[in-house]
């Protein structure tokens, strides 16, 4: 990022021999290019060499961007944030440094640097040349990063290509050019690289429907059925999964559903192969949902039942599999789709939130009572909840206890039992359809969340990008960034309003000692009562810390979610629940001042 107001030309940076700095660096990825680009920067400093400091000190924020392949629109965000600064974006600089850029573009020799510089200069100009120039550059990166164990690096730089291509138009030669790399290198390997390089290129194909089918199910096939033999199920499902996206391009549903199958019986091996029977009965259940989603495998189902309840039996904290009528949600999907069709991106936001309310808590607990008056067996004795692990993380309290405040205490527990069934639907029916929606339509930007992050009474001074990132997250489908972000920053706009409010939110200890508390002190103080609703306020208890609940404070902090676990339901829910926090007081404004011009129309 600039520092200073320097003066550059073309001619300064040609002079500044900053290739050299490449040249000299072992591995040739931008990140490690900003290291070298910072470290000659602050050289130069201490030369008081002004001119050339700032030359590479605009290098090293250009290397420092991440690079989100998958991104059609911001695919380079800054890598650090940090309270009140971040590292480098694309919007830090000037017209007028973006045009210095597309002049250096042909003299870059480093294939990784010109794809980059081409790549900013495309997003910001939209420059035809830089961009061919760019998806040329990313081909010959991915060939000197091709590594099939470390294959990451390299698929990302074809992906980018891609991307780059299909905005170019499917019909040129940059994407033909890409295809042909991608098919390439698929041939090269022919199956042999070890982990998920072919898996990864042939899903590129899938996605623009390109490449030889029958060749492409031949592939997988080998791959999937070679990783079985080496004992390696979880590789060999990701490789029938993609086996079953081939059949399926093609209209094969035998093919595709065979395949399904395959990939569901990799669950069954793994349950029989598990070193502790909790460990097989969770890949035991997951095989017996992938049958389920298959459809029409009754006797199989019912086989791997069989199996699962003996599993469980020797599982020393014992889990009963529970199952409920299916509830269809298709008109509920149409409904939520067909309600932000064609509107603004922020209206849609709104439209979004206020679909989703939080449960009723009076009508859980009727709900809860009516439940045990009906089915009193279920309250009689008090279970257990158990981790991935097995081991016991809440114990429930028996509902026909002599202790009116044991029993009001087995009522609550029932109730965020049962908020699991709202967030289920809701999460399901209303904000995953909406949040495809959108992207359908709108071309989402950190910077869309602004207007409602920022001067939010909710969001302290400071914290506006990593809310609107977090939500920027969420809404493209990256659950692992946006709670990562937003449960965090969150904890910290509840201690913002309550000192806003006149409250004290730290404790002293004997040494003098403040501490700030926590979301599971926070949550239940008299004063947030009065701050937040409070059907909202048991949602949040409920989602963040309850052990009852899905605890997701909790679990994240102390790293016990594992990366499925942050697709849940519970998380979309969560992610949407903040949203709607933060868009309610504007949502207030605007419904008051039309009330108001309606007034005064009528006046």
């Amino acid at each position: 990022m600039p520092k200073k107001n320097t003066s550059l030309s073309i001619e300064d940076f040609r002079k500044s021999n900053w290739q050299e700095v490449i040249e000299l660096s072992e591995k040739k990825e931008c990140h490690y290019y900003s290291s070298e680009f910072f470290k000659k920067a602050r050289e130069k400093e201490e030369k008081n060499d002004i001119k050339n400091q700032e030359i590479f000190t605009i290098l090293g924020g250009i290397a420092s961007m991440m690079l989100k392949s998958e991104s059609h629109a911001e695919p380079y965000h800054p890598v650090a944030v940090f309270h009140d600064k971040r590292s480098a974006i694309i919007d830090d600089y000037s017209d007028g440094f973006i045009d210095i850029l597309a002049g250096l573009i042909s003299d870059i020799k480093d294939p990784e640097m010109r794809a980059r510089i081409g790549d900013i200069v495309w997003l910001r100009k939209r420059d035809y040349q830089a961009a061919q120039e760019a998806i040329n550059s990313y081909l010959e990166s991915a060939d000197l990063l091709e590594d099939p164990e470390n294959w990451t690096q390299c698929a990302e730089r074809i992906e980018r290509a891609l991307r780059l291509s299909m905005a170019l138009g499917k019909k040129g030669e940059s994407f033909d050019k890409v295809i042909s790399h991608i098919e390439s290198v698929l041939k090269k390997y022919d199956g042999k690289d070890p982990l998920f390089l072919s898996q990864r290129l042939m899903s590129f194909l899938l996605e623009v429907r390109q490449g030889h089918v029958e060749n492409y199910i031949e592939l997988s096939n080998k791959i999937a059925q070679d990783a079985e033999s080496s004992g390696d199920y979880y590789r060999a499902r990701h490789y029938w999964e993609t086996k079953a996206s081939w059949h399926k391009s093609s209209g094969d549903s035998e093919g595709e559903k065979a395949s399904l199958i395959n990939a569901a019986e990799t669950y069954v091996k793994e349950a029989e192969c598990a070193s502790s029977n909790l460990v097989a009965a969770t890949h035991q259940q997951k095989a017996i949902e992938a049958y389920r989603r298959i459809g029409d495998n009754k006797k199989r189902i019912d086989e791997l039942h069989h199996r699962l309840l003996e599993y469980e039996k020797n599982t020393l904290a014992e889990m009963n599999l529970i199952s409920t009528p299916g509830i269809d949600i298709n008109d509920l999907i149409s409904k939520a789709v067909d309600s932000i069709k064609g509107k603004t991106f922020q209206e849609a936001l709104f439209e979004l939130v206020l679909q989703v309310p939080s449960p009723d808590i009076t009508k859980l607990k009727k709900q809860v009572e009516e439940s045990a008056a009906k089915y009193p067996l279920q309250y009689i004795f008090s279970g257990v909840r158990v981790n991935e692990s097995g081991k016991v993380t809440a114990r429930s309290t028996s509902m026909l206890s002599d202790n009116p405040e044991e029993v009001e205490k087995a009522i609550q527990e029932g109730m965020f039992r049962q908020a699991e069934f709202h967030h289920q639907i809701y999460a399901q029916s209303v904000i995953e359809p909406i949040r495809k929606q959108i992207n359908l339509e709108h071309n989402v930007r950190i910077q869309d969340f602004f207007p409602i992050v920022s001067n939010n009474p909710f969001v302290p001074k400071g914290r506006e990008y990593l809310y609107a990132l977090g939500f920027k997250s969420a809404i493209d489908g990256d659950s692992v960034i946006a709670l990562h972000l937003l449960i965090p920053q969150f904890e910290n706009s509840i201690r913002h309003i309550l000192t806003q409010s006149g409250h004290i939110t730290s404790g002293l200890d004997t040494d003098g000692i403040q501490d700030e508390r926590s979301l599971n002190t926070t949550l239940y103080l008299p004063e947030i009562k009065k701050l937040i609703d409070e059907n909202i306020l048991f949602d949040l208890q409920g989602l963040l810390v309850e052990r009852f609940g899905a605890n997701l404070r909790n679990l994240m902090a102390h790293g016990l979610m594992s990366h499925h676990a942050f697709y849940s339901h519970q998380a979309a829910y969560l992610w949407c629940l903040m949203l709607k926090i933060c868009c309610l007081p504007i949502i207030r404004f605007l419904r008051e001042q039309k009330d108001r011009n309606n007034i005064n129309e009528q006046e």
